[in-house]
């Protein structure tokens, strides 16, 4: 087996028990913020749009050949999604995971959402670099025209 393919069967390994214990965290018992239903809805309603976000940005991706331990894709997509948002992908995940944690309502995950958010956006930054040494200059015109995570608002003169 190569070192890259047993890297990435032990990364999936630790992603998938990653996530099992995010989706997990909201269930514990812990004080829960209020039983009025507008959060209970707002959070469905987050969840399901991040799930579509995340799902047509993994279509859009996967379309590409990808190379990398982290499926870096060979060419720069700037096509569909990925010409509205960079990241549309950590972006649904994002989403997916503050409605999970609003559905719940527990005081617990909702600070831990916070954490959870604030590194994504870390690892964001850290996987922009290394794209930026992938796909160099083409990379930085592309980070000027297209927002990260929400898409740049462009004046007419």
């Amino acid at each position: 087996m190569k070192g890259g393919v047993s890297y990435r069967i032990i990364w999936s390994l630790v992603r998938g028990l990653i996530f099992f214990a995010l989706f997990y965290i909201p269930l514990i018992e812990q004080p829960r913020i209020s039983s009025n239903i507008a959060l209970p809805i707002v959070g469905v309603f987050l969840l399901l749009f991040g799930v579509i976000l995340a799902v047509i940005g993994s279509k859009q991706l996967t379309k590409a050949d990808l190379h990398g331990i982290k499926g870096t894709p060979e060419e720069l997509i700037t096509k569909g999604l990925y010409g509205i948002i960079r990241h549309p992908i950590n972006l649904g995940l994002m989403f997916t995971f503050a409605g999970w944690y609003i559905l719940w309502s527990g005081v617990y995950s909702l600070y831990f959402l916070a954490v959870f958010i604030i590194v994504f956006v870390f690892e964001t930054f850290w996987e922009e670099r290394n794209l930026v040494k992938v796909f160099g200059d083409g990379y930085i015109e592309y980070q000027k025209k297209v927002g990260m995570f929400f898409p740049k608002i462009r004046m007419k003169e």
